[in-house]
């Protein structure tokens, strides 16, 4: 396993630093109960098949916090001369990339200014097409004290819609006992159609185990009964068709990610078994 893989610069700056203000990729490993660090893995929406990219967790510690651990380990460190050295340090740090410079922090890499976008052509007038920002390239002291970092809990992050609450809208009561050809409400993560023709919400008939067909075609399309479809919630009506007495399974086949973006396949959810009275 390991980190994504960075954006590098073309080159390098004086010393031991680098133009990118990502760190350079450094291998790890899964160490179990042992490792030091946790992974998140999201799937890639936007492409086919079993792709993951991950996410190393962050614990951030305050200054609060830092001043603590470095009286704990010096215990006749001033906490108040610590803090006015620090207010002090981040007050220049500030009025120095004000005036355009880089500033060294504490040895650990680079805080510069760069420039993001691109011109039409090498003209003065054009460079108003440019943004600043501010970036940081990491020293060679930085990375070696990352190098023996190793993955100690990885975490599969789920992007499919997730279905918390089935409601009966004709009794009022969060169930999963659905009234024939009254709405149905569904509340939850995620759960807007997307608007593609291969998308839409189904009634999948289960047998006794739970289990529904893998034939689309047997399902009863629900997409044009949808009255209210956002991200948390889902309104529809039980079609005609729904038998009384039957069990079903309500299914969401959505691309959507957000109101630019769609996934290149759709993903299924299923509810839990739901019964038409």
């Amino acid at each position: 396993m390991k980190f994504l893989p960075p954006r590098l610069g073309p080159g390098s700056r004086s010393g031991s630093f680098q133009k990118d203000f990502i760190m350079e990729e450094i291998k790890t490993s899964f160490n179990g109960k042992d490792g030091n660090g946790g992974l998140t893995l999201y799937a890639n929406p936007f492409g086919t098949g079993k792709k993951f990219y991950g996410r190393f967790e962050r614990d951030v510690l305050s200054m609060e916090n830092l001043v603590s651990r470095v009286q704990q380990k010096n215990p006749g460190a001033d906490e108040i001369i610590i803090n006015t050295a620090i207010s002090y340090i981040k007050r220049e740090i500030l009025a120095a990339l004000k005036e355009g410079k880089a500033v060294n922090l504490m040895d650990l890499g680079e805080l510069y200014i760069g420039a993001s976008g691109s011109v039409a052509s090498d003209s003065a007038s054009d460079v108003q097409d440019l943004s600043l920002c501010v970036k940081f390239s990491a020293s060679q002291i930085l990375k070696d004290s990352i190098a023996n970092v190793t993955i100690g809990k990885v975490v599969l992050s789920d992007t499919a819609p997730a279905i918390n609450k089935i409601f009966n809208w004709f009794t009022g009561q969060e169930s999963t006992t659905l009234t024939a050809g009254k709405n149905v409400v569904l509340e939850g993560k995620r759960l807007k159609l997307g608007s593609d023709e291969n998308c839409g919400l189904f009634l999948a008939a289960a047998d006794e185990k739970g289990e529904v067909a893998d034939d689309e075609a047997t399902w009863l399309d629900c997409t044009d009964l949808v009255r209210v479809n956002t991200p948390k919630k889902i309104d529809f009506y039980l079609p005609d068709a729904a038998t009384t007495g039957s069990a079903y399974r309500i299914v969401i086949k959505s691309n959507y990610v957000n109101g630019t973006t769609k996934r290149k396949e759709p993903v299924y959810t299923y509810s839990d078994v739901v019964t038409v009275a």
